[in-house]
């Protein structure tokens, strides 16, 4: 996450999107919830080290399907689906 600060820092005009995910264990609310939690911790973080909030959206996006990077079936493909994504988001503005 240092490494994004430090981005951040050399392209004051990028904004993000940070992006939390979960695995399928446990009920979809709680996984939406968990999912924004560690999205808003980065964005809290990127905050705490000079980044302007203004410049990032942190968003949840539980255990959907589509996101999963790896099979839920196994500890390690769980580990690897709870994750946080940081893509940018002037691509949007364009």
């Amino acid at each position: 996450v240092d490494s994004v600060v430090e981005t951040m820092r050399a392209y004051p005009e990028t904004k993000i999107n940070i992006n939390g995910f979960t695995d399928s264990q446990g009920s979809r609310a709680s996984n939406l919830e968990l999912s924004q939690k560690r999205a808003n911790a980065v964005r809290q973080y990127l905050i705490d080290n000079g980044i302007d909030g203004s410049r990032m959206i942190a968003n949840g996006f539980g255990e959907l399907p589509e996101y999963f990077i790896a099979d839920n079936a196994t500890a390690e493909g769980r580990w690897e689906n709870r994750r946080v994504e940081i893509e940018s988001a002037n691509a949007e503005e364009e």
